[in-house]
C-alpha cells in the first residue's frame, strides 16, 4: 500500500513532463494539450487591471498548462455545440491560430484542443522585424483564411474588416487569460507576411494579421 501511494503521483508527474517535452521538443508533431482550467486565481476586474503589453521576457519557457489556458481563452470551444470564446461573423471560424516556439510551429485545433505540427524550427525570429518578439517563449500568430468567410462577403475590404474585428476579440482574450496566469504578451501588427506564408505553407491569399509573443515578464 505504501508503495502504491507514491507510484501513482510519480507516474502522473512523468506523464506531464513527457507532454511538455513533446510540445516543446525538437521533433514537432501533433500534440494534445492538457485540459483548459476550470477556474483561475483572478476575477475579470483583476485581469483587466493587470492587462498590459509586455516586451521583456525571462528566458524560461512558459508552462504547457499556461499555453493550454491561453489557447482555449483565445478562441477555444466554450459550448457543447462547438461555438467559440471569440465572436465571428455568422459563426464562421475564419481566423486560424498558430503557435511558434524555438522548436517548431503548430496550428491550434480548437475542436480537439490540440496543436498540429506545421513547420520545423527556425521560424520564430522571422515573424516580424521587432526583435523582442523572437525572445519570447512562444509566439501566437493570427491568420485570416479568406476561404472560410460567408459566401456573400464578396469584397476583400469587407472580409478584411471582419477579420480584424474577430482577431481583436481573440487578442483581448489572450491578454486577459495571460494576465490571469501571470504571462506577459503584446499585440504586434508589424508582421512579415511573406515569411509566415512560406513557413506555414499558406496560400497566397491567406492574411497574417498579428503576432502575440508569450513569456514570463522580466522584472
Amino acid at each position: 500500500m505504501a508503495r502504491n501511494r507514491w507510484v501513482r503521483p510519480l507516474v502522473l508527474s512523468l506523464s506531464l513532463v513527457l507532454t511538455a517535452s513533446a510540445v516543446l521538443g525538437a521533433d514537432p508533431k501533433d500534440i494534445p494539450l492538457p485540459p483548459r482550467p476550470q477556474a483561475v486565481q483572478a476575477d475579470l476586474v483583476s485581469a483587466l487591471e493587470k492587462r498590459k503589453s509586455v516586451r521583456e521576457y525571462r528566458p524560461e519557457k512558459i508552462s504547457v498548462a499556461d499555453l493550454s489556458a491561453i489557447l482555449w481563452a483565445a478562441n477555444g470551444v466554450n459550448r457543447d455545440y462547438g461555438r467559440r470564446t471569440a465572436p465571428s461573423a455568422f459563426g464562421n471560424e475564419y481566423i486560424d491560430l498558430y503557435v511558434v516556439s524555438d522548436e517548431g510551429a503548430w496550428r491550434y485545433d480548437a475542436t480537439a484542443h490540440r496543436v498540429r505540427a506545421v513547420a520545423p524550427a527556425g521560424l520564430k525570429a522571422r515573424l516580424t522585424g521587432q526583435r523582442f518578439v523572437g525572445r519570447a517563449s512562444h509566439v501566437l500568430v493570427l491568420v485570416a483564411d479568406t476561404g472560410k468567410f460567408p459566401g456573400f462577403f464578396t469584397s476583400s475590404e469587407e472580409r478584411l474588416r471582419w477579420a480584424h474585428a474577430t482577431a481583436g476579440a481573440i487578442a483581448q482574450n489572450v491578454y486577459l487569460m495571460s494576465a490571469a496566469r501571470g504571462v506577459g504578451t503584446c499585440l504586434v501588427a508589424g508582421v512579415d507576411g511573406t515569411a509566415i506564408r512560406s513557413g506555414f505553407g499558406l496560400p497566397a491569399d491567406a492574411m497574417p494579421l498579428y503576432v502575440m509573443p508569450l513569456g514570463y515578464e522580466e522584472r
